[in-house]
């Protein structure tokens, strides 16, 4: 099992090993009133938690504890010493699976004073099948002593199918201030997940011309659990999976997941085309057989407000149309036009925000 966290490289080697088979779809057990909502009270907690051990107390308010919960408007705190230990637990539903490896996050504060003065915060989950039950150590959280919320992720294995989970303010180390002197906070769980490290891969669509930057990256992500956050080179991260806007050149795209795992992917945006230019054909072909049926431009270029208008040798207005992608199918009100040519005017703005018009003919083919 995992008794601290391991590093990513670590916990990947342990899954490879110790996984027999990698199943289609991943196991997630939902606690009941994860960030433990209940009224503010000395040797009480809210359901469905049970206390475990001790006298551990539903906060803040509590023996002068005025920290924020972390989420929702209340949180658990627990003090343990030599010869006195204080814990909570859950009934889990579905119970763990054998031979599964999971991961839990969850918010942890130490305060200095807790009743008692305190030396530092620790926290022992165990598995068992009975409430209280210590069968099973799954993880043992290093010593800490930061004041403000932080977010731990406990990854372990469950070597049975354990029925009940419990978190214990454990002592790991003797404290010279008091015999109660391991003091912690703990709030916002999540659902116990199994350990399904998540990967990255890009999309990319270039640059139409090395003159604009409207090349876009997009970034998908297997594994993990959502929902997950992304960003690219040294921006922020967003909820958007989609970078727009990028010029050509080498980007670093990053993923992480609900439980703060990571992984990362090089892409590049290229620009095929040196100069930037608008091509419309002088012959088109509409006889459905997928080549050269639409009469359309070969945008290489950033463009906006585009519009192109078809007309007939006498002047009438065949086709119109304000997108590049929308072409000229080679019909009339339905039907197919004739054999002939056609005048087109097509205006648009370039991504030098410069104003075209092109005029020109196109030989309709059957």
């Amino acid at each position: 099992m995992f008794s601290k966290p391991g590093t990513f490289w670590h916990i990947l080697y342990y899954c490879l090993c110790l996984t027999p088979a990698i199943k289609v779809s991943a196991q997630h057990i939902s606690l009941g009133n994860p960030s433990m909502e209940g009224r503010p009270g000395k040797g009480i907690v809210p359901a469905p938690w049970f206390i475990a051990a001790g006298t551990p107390d539903t906060q803040p308010g509590i023996f002068d504890i005025k920290l924020l919960p972390s989420a929702g408007s209340s949180y658990i705190g627990m003090h343990s010493g030599k010869g006195f230990l204080e814990g909570i637990g859950q009934e889990l539903s579905p119970p763990l699976t054998p031979h599964t490896t999971y991961v839990l996050s969850f918010d942890m504060a130490f305060t200095t004073y807790y009743l008692y003065p305190a030396c530092y915060g620790s926290l022992a989950i165990y598995g068992g099948n009975t409430p209280g039950d210590t069968a099973a150590l799954l993880w043992l959280s290093d010593n800490f002593t930061q004041t403000d919320w932080k977010r731990y992720h406990a990854v372990f294995r469950s070597t049975e199918a354990w029925r009940y989970i419990s978190l214990w303010a454990y002592p790991t180390a003797p404290c010279n201030k008091s015999q109660f002197g391991i003091a912690l906070l703990i709030d916002n769980l999540s659902t116990i997940d199994e350990l399904q490290l998540p990967a990255v891969t890009a999309t990319v669509k270039p640059c139409s011309c090395e003159a604009v930057t409207d090349g876009r990256i997009t970034l998908h992500v297997t594994g993990g659990v959502p929902p997950f956050q992304y960003k690219l080179d040294n921006g922020g991260w967003q909820a958007d999976s989609v970078f727009t806007g990028l010029a050509a050149g080498g980007h670093t795209g990053e993923i992480k997941d609900k439980h703060d795992f990571q992984a990362s992917i090089d892409a590049t945006v290229t620009s095929p085309w040196k100069n930037c230019l608008v091509v419309l054909p002088t012959a088109f072909t509409p006889n459905n057989d997928g080549q050269n049926d639409i009469f359309r431009p070969k945008v290489y270029d950033a463009i906006h407000d585009y519009r192109l208008r078809i007309y007939d040798r006498w002047g009438k207005l065949v086709f119109s149309s304000e997108s590049p992608e929308w072409g000229w199918d080679g019909t009339i009100g339905g039907s197919p036009a004739n054999v002939q040519s056609y005048v087109y005017i097509c205006t648009y703005t370039d991504g030098r925000q410069e104003q075209h018009m092109q005029k020109g003919s196109v030989l309709l083919l059957r």
